[in-house]
């Protein structure tokens, strides 16, 4: 739990999978979705039992070190972990799978432990804690449901599996109950997609957008300098801040008029044109320089990666 918080916290992807090797978490998980499909409430009790105390335990290790930690900004990986879609959803269930066939093998694989780098059950969790030390009821709810997702479609999975797999038919209630605990069952499945739907096709629609709008000013705007570029989701506004030759009000609108083009007529543009550095202050001069030098950067390691993408092709 702390090797996890730590990696989060540091931005580092090794660590993290490290923390996720060692993690505690899968057995107890696999072992509530034993006991549901064997009917066997002992070993569900327990199951849940041992869960919960880990759980805490977690919550109460990251929550106390993010809340020492100097390091207070939300890195990438915290990030990450804050919006859950039904690729998560998947991820989980086909872990589950997976998780469950390894455990059936008598001889040492390495099934398991790519279940729990796949599945990452500790980083939500601990993710939770951060939000938990901040504050952050957005980072509380997505990183909470992304690790109750990863902990339903495991069990979920692992029910399916037993079922198929592993255990005889005296192990199984009467039909009425069967049936109960599989409608059970897959109303939590349903419920717990739901949202994760939603997620996804936002994340879709972001992405699409973003490339759009990368387009319309790499090839509106081809030969100049773009110096700054915001874009404001909550009015759809693009703001872009260019050098080079001077465009007239008539072009701009001709530019603009192409939006429809890009899948882009609900968005606005408004460009601030700079004929001389004397228009900057030096703070702003200093921003737009560095802006400058990174999309150039940005504009060559594309160019090398697709160059390389060509010529293993050949």
């Amino acid at each position: 739990m702390l090797i996890a918080s730590i990696g989060l916290n540091m931005d580092s992807t090794p660590v993290i999978i490290g923390a996720m090797l060692i993690s505690p978490l899968m057995t107890p998980i696999l072992g509530v979705g034993l006991s549901l499909a064997i009917f066997d409430f002992k070993l569900l009790r327990k199951s849940f039992k041992i869960l919960a105390i880990q759980i805490l335990a977690s919550l109460i290790a990251s929550t106390l070190y993010f809340y020492l930690s100097p390091i207070s900004y939300a890195s990438s990986e915290i990030v990450a972990r804050t919006s859950p879609t039904i690729w998560d959803v998947l991820i989980a269930f086909v872990g589950g799978i997976a998780g469950i066939i390894g455990a059936r093998k008598k001889e040492t694989n390495n099934i398991v432990p790519g279940v729990a780098i796949a599945t990452a059950l500790m980083p939500p969790l601990c993710t939770v804690g951060y939000a938990i030390a901040s504050a952050n009821l957005k980072f509380i709810i997505g990183s909470s449901y992304l690790f109750l997702i990863n902990c339903s479609f495991i069990v979920i999975a692992t029910y399916i599996g037993v079922r198929l797999m592993m255990v005889k038919k005296h192990y199984f209630k009467d039909n009425e109950e069967d049936s109960k605990m599989r409608r059970i069952l897959l109303l939590v499945a349903v419920l717990l997609m739901i949202p994760s739907f939603i997620s996804a096709t936002t994340l879709v629609r972001e992405t699409l957008k973003k490339e759009s709008l990368k387009k319309f000013i790499s090839e509106q705007f081809q030969g100049y300098n773009i110096l700054k570029k915001t874009y404001s989701k909550k009015t759809h506004t693009l703001k872009l801040t260019i050098s080079g030759n001077y465009l007239t009000e008539e072009e701009l609108d001709m530019i603009s008029s192409k939006r429809g083009d890009y899948g882009l007529s609900d968005v606005s543009v408004q460009v601030s044109q700079l004929s001389d550095s004397e228009q900057l202050s030096k703070e702003e001069l200093v921003e737009h320089f560095f802006q400058y030098i990174k999309d150039k950067e940005a504009k060559e390691k594309e160019k090398a990666n697709k160059f390389d993408t060509e010529s293993e092709e050949q």
